[in-house]
């Protein structure tokens, strides 16, 4: 007899993440949204202010790039497609 790990709750509301990005991804108002939030978190600008402020821009940089994680992570070819979509509107 194979025991089965029960998943914890962080699994559970991760794969519920999963889940909920790819349903959000499947429309072009949710792919839209996606751009949106990136473009807020400026991931390729320069972050260097000189001061306490390279810190906010930071910030905001990692959560984009958590973003892109996630994304990466529910389909390898999302944000490409975010970026044709982008080109061609």
């Amino acid at each position: 007899m194979t025991s089965q790990r029960k998943k914890t709750n962080e699994e559970i509301e991760y794969g519920v993440l999963i889940a909920n990005t790819r349903e959000l991804l499947k429309s072009r108002q949710g792919q839209d949204f996606v751009w949106h939030v990136l473009s807020i978190c400026n991931i390729y600008g320069d972050h260097f202010t000189g001061d306490s402020h390279s810190y906010y821009l930071e910030g905001k940089r990692a959560v984009g790039l958590e973003i892109l994680g996630l994304l990466e992570e529910v389909d390898k070819t999302a944000y490409a497609q975010l970026l044709l979509n982008k080109q061609k509107t």
